[in-house]
């Protein structure tokens, strides 16, 4: 299974901007993956629940105890988003990336 042209596009351009200015980031690493906050699907003009229910098709998505999403800060403000797994991020390495997501990280969101 494939992702849809237009959900993979969007996932490029938000990927993209971690090479950026860190204040203009639409995405930041986190322990287990990369953090991509929902709003930014939203605003590419993508359905954030079909955007999940694809990436989680693909098996994109680092497994949670309680769902499919997560609520972490960013932007300074408590944020619902999800997290893709490292390996499929060109440029990161997933050996950096520890298995398991450790004390303190993302509070997980049901979805």
């Amino acid at each position: 299974m494939r992702l849809s042209p237009p959900l993979r596009a969007a996932l490029a351009e938000i990927v993209a901007t971690l090479n950026g200015n860190a204040d203009h980031a639409a995405a930041c690493t986190t322990p287990s993956g990369v953090f991509l906050p929902l709003k930014e699907l939203e605003r590419r003009h993508l359905d954030p629940s079909l955007a999940i229910r694809a990436l989680a098709d693909v098996a994109m998505l680092v497994p949670s105890p309680s769902g499919k999403t997560v609520v972490r800060e960013f932007g300074g403000e408590d944020t619902l988003g999800l997290v893709i797994h490292p390996r499929f991020v060109t440029g990161l390495d997933a050996e950096d990336f520890p298995p398991a997501v450790s004390k303190g990280g993302p509070r997980h969101a049901g979805a």
